[in-house]
């Protein structure tokens, strides 16, 4: 290697580095501050960096959010992946290897649902591609992983039901959180039927929607 080359291949990895500490700033503080009100600045004092280098390697407070739910889906894939590789690998096993992740961390829930609102607001074109590229080659990785536990699944269904599975995911979890100006009423008998157990009603609904595609894709019985 030249002394050219090696310069590049330090200056790359030095940025690599800053890179993933002002995502993982963003992790510490999104552990504080679930509904993500933190500025850049707090992002860059907690990296270690000054504010304008933050601009150097994300061009919105949303894009380092986006790049941190990258991250954290790339955690769940790793878990369902090991949950599907095992050898009495079932759709209640997956589920609950998934749900087990997400109870260890909460703060996935709130930056999923503000995902599609960055998305739509505050994060560039470049940013939302190589997120929705990462993301949609590893589903399709993950979903051929599906549709060989259920080979009687059609060409693509494995990968619609984990998308199915996260929009419901986030779609319950916005129910169940109250909104501001309802919190203090919600003891009251009236909105009782508003008040949702999230954990207990996730699992039965995850556990609905794969097992009906297990049961589905099954391996049919030899005579």
């Amino acid at each position: 290697m030249t002394r050219g080359q090696l310069r590049r291949a330090l200056g790359a990895e030095d940025k690599s580095v800053r890179r993933a500490a002002i995502v993982q700033a963003a992790e510490a503080l999104l552990h504080r501050d679930p509904a993500a009100t933190f500025s850049v600045a707090s992002l860059a004092q907690r990296a270690g960096l000054a504010k304008g280098t933050v601009y150097l390697y994300f061009r919105t407070r949303e894009e380092v959010l986006l790049a941190l739910h990258e991250q954290q889906l790339h955690a769940l894939f790793d878990v369902l992946e090991g949950a599907l590789g095992r050898s009495r690998a079932s759709a209640s096993s997956v589920v609950r290897a998934g749900l087990r992740h997400h109870a260890a961390h909460p703060e996935f829930y709130p930056l999923a649902a503000n995902c599609r609102a960055m998305l739509d607001t505050n994060v560039g074109e470049d940013a939302a591609l190589a997120f929705h590229r990462a993301i949609g080659q590893r589903l399709a990785a993950m979903g051929a992983r599906v549709e060989t536990l259920y080979p009687r699944l059609r060409p693509g269904e494995g990968a619609a039901l984990l998308i199915n599975s996260y929009a419901l995911m986030i779609g319950l979890w916005q129910q169940a959180e109250a909104p501001a100006s309802l919190r203090e009423a919600m003891p009251r008998e009236d909105l009782k039927i508003f008040r949702i157990d999230f954990a207990t009603q996730l699992e039965r609904a995850l556990l609905d929607l794969w097992e009906a595609a297990e049961r589905r894709g099954a391996r049919r019985e030899k005579p």
